[in-house]
């Protein structure tokens, strides 16, 4: 019997049958998750919260990350003006986005991490319609606990600085999401014995409205400041292209997913932004 803690907390006090959903899929997938994966998750941790609780906890943690950064040593007024100013921007972005998110894992104050969910999210982005895309919501999400578990803190969850690491960490997103795409699409393999069509979800008026302010805004911003970027450039898909890079990865060490599992030990071995589309020079570079 699997000796991992699955908690998921209503704190809404509005959605205890998505709670009770929740609690038994989770149960159900992340003793497989340890075993797909090879990283151990003693616990996992899921909060059922309110739009505003959820954009609250996501501000603090941007700002534990950007003050962590900088204690102990010596911060300069810039520094000081831009962490103020990005915290700043994502308490903007946080209130027009929030009915984007399905959910989002990051660490507590205590450096644990957990998951939030905010249900009336879900009701924009059409997942609490689809079992099948709440049910690979949940399995994908419970694969962040164990990286984070994995790195303590030395590589993911992804976070903000204002200064410059000693290493190219513009690619941990991608190795974060594409990581857990890949592992919850091998369990829904398992399940299913095929991956099921996804089903169409019914976005919510909110949700296309949310979806076009945030495409036009930043356009807006460099329609006159930034050149228009070369149309051979594909921006990375964290997810698709993070995924295709474990897959490749895992297959140029023999599958061997310990060996793979010390990219989580050190920044400096994440995969850059072209090792990923090339993980063939990331297994070169770090001697697998």
């Amino acid at each position: 019997m699997s000796g991992i803690e699955v908690e998921v907390r209503d704190e809404t006090r509005l959605a205890p049958r998505l709670a009770r959903l929740a609690r038994h899929v989770l149960a159900e997938a992340a003793p497989r998750l340890e075993e797909i994966t090879g990283l151990v998750t003693p616990t996992v941790t899921y909060r059922l919260v309110t739009p505003r609780v959820w954009r609250s906890e996501v501000v603090a943690y941007v700002d534990r990350g950007l003050r962590q950064a900088l204690a102990g040593s010596e911060v300069s007024a810039r520094e000081r003006a831009e962490a103020e100013y990005k915290v700043a921007s994502w308490r903007k972005a946080m209130a027009r986005s929030w009915p984007l998110f399905e959910a989002m894992t990051l660490t507590d104050a205590d450096g644990r991490p957990q998951t939030l969910i905010a249900p009336r999210a879900l009701h924009h982005t059409g997942v609490r319609r689809s079992r099948l895309a709440l049910r690979r919501m949940l399995v994908h999400e419970c694969v962040h606990h164990a990286q984070i578990f994995a790195s303590q803190g030395a590589v993911v969850p992804p976070r903000l600085s204002v200064r410059r690491f000693a290493c190219d960490d513009r690619a941990v997103p991608a190795l974060f999401e594409g990581h857990a795409e890949w592992a919850e699409r091998l369990h829904t393999l398992e399940s299913f014995a095929s991956l099921p069509p996804a089903d169409a979800l019914h976005r919510s008026w909110r949700y296309r409205l949310h979806q076009h302010i945030n495409r036009e805004l930043p356009r807006r911003g460099q329609r006159h400041t930034v050149p228009p970027p070369d149309p051979g450039d594909r921006a990375l898909d964290p997810r698709e292209d993070g995924a295709r890079f474990v897959t490749a990865a895992l297959a140029g060490v023999g599958g061997d997913v310990a060996k793979f599992n010390l990219v989580w030990r050190d920044r400096c071995l994440a995969p850059t932004d072209d090792e990923i589309r090339q993980p063939e020079a990331w297994l070169l570079r770090v001697g697998l």
